[in-house]
């Protein structure tokens, strides 16, 4: 009886584990970053009440020596207190996360999660393909969906990750994920609105 309770729990907690996804393949700004796309990922799982655990990727068909600095992000209004720290992976790469509004290519974003740049070492610290780093994520009512927000302004998008040292004259490029269809593109143009105008409220 106590086991087949137990397995009846554990596929409950399965049930209820969501994952999300986003694959970076898309230019946004400046230089398309050299190789392959999507050039990274970013993937979300639950794992706790109030915990998300992160995986972010550099995938190993983008070019040697590039590197990420930065991801942008976006949260479910009703959500307070989001926080960050390396727990897997190349740890070290982790520079820190700032949970508020930031503005980056004509769009405003609710959370920045930070890569380190520095060159010591060879760029050892830094996010280069074939990396990956796990993020545990923590906030009050968190959970993997509510990072299924859309930016405010320009074309709303779910993510903006900053790749550097890219073959272009810019040196660097920003990505996301593909961008929609036009007839998708109004749709969600009307969620961002509605978005921003929660934001406010709160």
């Amino acid at each position: 009886m106590i086991g087949t309770m137990v397995g009846a729990l554990a596929l409950t907690s399965q049930a209820v584990a969501a994952t999300l996804t986003f694959d970076l393949n898309t230019v946004v700004s400046s230089d398309t970053p050299g190789g392959t796309a999507p050039w990274a990922n970013a993937v979300f799982t639950d794992v706790a009440a109030n915990t998300v655990d992160l995986v972010v990727t550099h995938n190993s068909g983008s070019q040697a020596g590039q590197f990420i600095s930065l991801l942008r992000l976006n949260v479910d209004a009703s959500v307070t207190g989001v926080s960050a720290n390396a727990i897997g992976g190349k740890v070290a790469t982790f520079n820190g996360s700032s949970f508020g509004q930031a503005t980056d290519t004509g769009r405003t974003f609710d959370f920045s999660i930070d890569f380190k740049t520095t060159n010591a070492g060879s760029g050892a610290g830094r996010l280069l393909p074939g990396d990956s780093v796990t993020i545990r994520l923590t906030g009050t009512g968190l959970d993997a969906l509510d990072f299924d927000e859309f930016s405010v302004g320009g074309t709303p998008l779910r993510a903006l990750m900053h790749i550097q040292n890219t073959p272009g004259q810019a040196g660097s490029g920003k990505v996301t994920e593909s961008v929609p269809e036009p007839a998708t593109m109004l749709v969600l143009s009307g969620i961002a609105a509605l978005v921003a105008a929660r934001k406010k409220r709160i």
